[in-house]
């Protein structure tokens, strides 16, 4: 994952996240299904497959998200991301005979027919392209293990269906790699048309809002120049078919594990060792920690941070100075010395690893914040009330709302009753007036949480399958989140304490 600002392109409309997932025996879960919100939260006990679920959305969005060069149109850049080794022609034998054939006949201005089987042929090869070669080794990388390892004990295969923006796969473990079985159906909003120009051998393409028209050259009488044409054309239909697709849902995706304060703190001693024994390559042997790919990608995003600051600085240091009393700094003495992380506290700055755990285990989430995290893009979250009084974590919900307001999409897992009630009480304030909020209960006017705005999800464990059951928790504007789950603890732990305050009182 690389830090440096991608440009999709201009929207008006703020993108809302589409994305549902079922899971069948993948890693302890045994079955459920996931509807993703602007804020999704996953609860349940340690082991239970949260984090599992967490990073396969992350894997999935990955899959869908090629890196952009900025101020470059969106399909015209496809190519090097989705196709870099080019088609197999002989895929599409029978459509260049055809192709060749319409395009022979074709007068100046006269519009080209495509052939059905040639667009559902390259349908098929661009979620081919994401799914079979993309996510299947996103997974890999992002859980650091082969696919066969994330298959439930007992079991010889997982399963998934994902829904993404209309597009409905379903993808099941097979002799190693991820494997299409259920292919989605492009139902493509923009027109395409080919159109013979009359000029050279050249090809032309421009993009309205409601078609793609691609202009092509006259062909010349050797074979070679007409496959190269035919073989260009189709390439440029893929390429529209794919932006298509993806520039809907190619919503950058970022992932803070759970291990981030410790990873934060050590990361410097860990790039120095590596510094410090690269002139042995090749000498001998290099030993390296093998990392799964979302802590790599954390490790990379704290190299590399950007010199810029991001679209949210501002709210991050208002919550710096409400939660920490001070400021994550990032200082560069020199182009050429590796960066400081410090925390700046009454003019005084202290390194990481002497603050609080507090201020430790939040630094990470206000750097990416500061110079990372952008508008319409997801931030996943392991446990982010770790380490933080049930004040702070009260503080931290109102964080979180705030900036999912602003339009990041929000997954967490969490084990805090403190998150979750303060999270309900978010829910009861969308019936309050806004200025109510303001003046009796000192939030701010959008410091509020609709229910369909949020979804929370229940790993439970479940006897008969012998793995842990995804279920969705019930969320009311009445009620707030559901907590049925935290209320059997506390009921367990009242009777537990009635029992042993009567044992313990004197006999009479």
């Amino acid at each position: 994952m690389s830090t440096r600002r991608r440009k999709f392109g201009k929207r008006k409309e703020k993108r809302k996240i589409d994305l549902q997932i079922e899971v069948k025996d993948f890693g302890p879960i045994s079955s459920g299904k996931i509807n993703l919100k602007p804020l999704t939260i996953f609860v349940g006990p340690n082991n239970a497959g949260k984090s599992y679920a967490a990073m396969l959305v992350h894997s999935i969005f990955e899959s869908y998200t090629p890196t952009l060069p900025r101020d470059m149109p969106f399909f015209m850049r496809l190519r090097q991301h989705f196709f870099a080794e080019g088609l197999d022609t002989r895929t599409f034998s029978k459509e260049f005979l055809e192709l060749e054939r319409q395009i022979g006949d074709l007068k100046e201005g006269v519009e080209l027919d495509i052939p059905k089987q040639l667009s559902e042929k390259i349908t098929k090869k661009i979620f081919e392209e994401i799914y079979e070669k993309r996510l299947n080794d996103e997974i890999i990388r992002s859980y650091a293990c082969p696919l066969k390892e994330l298959i439930r004990i007992g079991k010889r295969s997982f399963a998934l269906k994902i829904n993404f923006d209309s597009y409905n796969a379903h993808l099941t473990y097979k002799k190693g790699d991820l494997k299409i079985k259920e292919y989605p159906q492009l139902d493509t909003k923009k027109i395409v048309k080919v159109i013979w120009s009359g000029a050279g051998p050249t090809f032309r393409v421009k993009e309205k809002k409601r078609e793609i028209l691609i202009e092509i050259g006259r062909l010349g009488e050797e074979e070679k120049e007409k496959e190269f044409m035919i073989s260009r054309l189709i390439d440029l239909i893929l390429e529209v078919y794919a932006s298509e697709i993806l520039e809907n849902v190619a919503m950058q995706c970022y992932y803070l594990p759970a291990e981030r304060s410790g990873i934060l703190q050590g990361h410097k001693a860990l790039a120095a060792s590596i510094v410090k024994n690269a002139p042995d390559v090749g000498i001998e042997r290099l030993e390296i920690p093998k990392f799964s790919g979302i802590v790599s990608d954390f490790i990379s995003s704290v190299i590399t941070l950007p010199e810029e600051k991001g679209p949210f600085y501002r709210l991050a240091q208002e919550f710096e100075k409400e939660l920490i009393k001070g400021e994550i700094v990032v200082r560069t003495l020199d182009k050429y010395i590796y960066p400081e992380i410090k925390y700046s506290f009454q003019d005084t700055e202290i390194p990481l690893h002497r603050a609080s755990s507090t201020v430790s285990e939040l630094a990470p989430l206000f750097l990416y914040l500061k110079y990372i995290i952008e508008p319409e893009s997801i931030l996943i979250i392991e446990e982010p009330e770790a380490h933080l009084h049930p004040k702070n974590q009260r503080i931290l919900a109102k964080f979180l709302v705030r900036l999912m307001r602003k339009g990041v999409n929000i997954v967490i897992t969490t084990h805090s009753h403190y998150l979750l009630e303060q999270l309900s009480s978010f829910i009861l304030l969308s019936k309050i007036e806004p200025q109510r909020r303001v003046e009796k209960y000192e939030y701010g006017e959008e410091d509020f949480l609709k229910p369909d705005e949020i979804a929370a999800y229940m790993f439970d464990y479940d006897k008969k399958s012998a793995g842990y059951k995804i279920m969705e928790v019930e969320i009311t504007e009445e009620d707030g989140i559901s907590q049925e789950e935290f209320i059997k603890i506390d009921e367990a732990l009242y009777e537990e304490t009635i029992k042993l305050r009567r044992d313990l009182m004197p006999e009479t």
